[in-house]
């Protein structure tokens, strides 16, 4: 049986997140906030292709099709009265108009860039609030072996769960299922 002291050495040494012992199945911080991003959708990755798509749109131009069929104004008489006719022919028009302007500055760009910002302070908020919880549970288990009180054990238990559950609710529940057996 390896003293309580000894694991509590282990677990501290290995700057909080060890790989071997009592918490060897569990996941690193740095797993669980990659998990929380993905759950999320907080990627900077996507910010930064939705600023190069809004830069490449104006390549690409407006289209408007017509399509007609029937009547037809054919000429006009003299008094400016339209003279109708009927006819039995289709009509197609298509016409494309491309804005040049929006190679320069695109509206779309702000859009991007303000949604970017978001994102990456939404993903930076979720990051830090994933290692808070994540580093105030451990605190706790490592409290809770270092002193086994069993007054307190129960209490002390449901302050260890509390974090766990919080994250394990922004992480679709990684914390509980554990880290996978390689």
């Amino acid at each position: 049986m390896v003293p309580i002291f000894a694991l509590v050495a282990t677990v501290a040494h290995a700057d909080m997140t060890p790989r071997e012992g009592a918490f060897a199945r569990e996941p690193s911080v740095r797993e669980l906030q990659r998990i929380a991003a993905r759950v999320a959708e907080v990627h900077p990755e996507r910010a930064r292709s939705w600023l190069r798509r809004a830069g490449k749109a104006a390549l690409l131009p407006s289209l408007r099709v017509t399509v007609g069929r029937g009547y037809g104004e054919l000429v006009r008489d003299t008094m400016n009265q339209p003279i109708y006719t009927s006819n039995d022919n289709w009509r197609f028009e298509v016409q494309a108009t491309w804005q040049l302007d929006r190679l320069v500055f695109d509206r779309n760009e702000l859009r991007a860039s303000r949604e970017a910002q978001r994102v990456g302070a939404r993903r930076e908020e979720l990051l830090t609030r994933v290692a808070q919880l994540y580093f105030a549970r451990r605190r706790l288990q490592l409290d809770a072996l270092a002193q086994p009180d069993p007054p307190a054990a129960t209490e002390r238990d449901c302050d260890i769960q509390e974090p766990g559950a919080v994250s394990d609710g922004l992480t679709h529940g990684a914390l509980s299922a554990g880290r996978p057996s390689p």
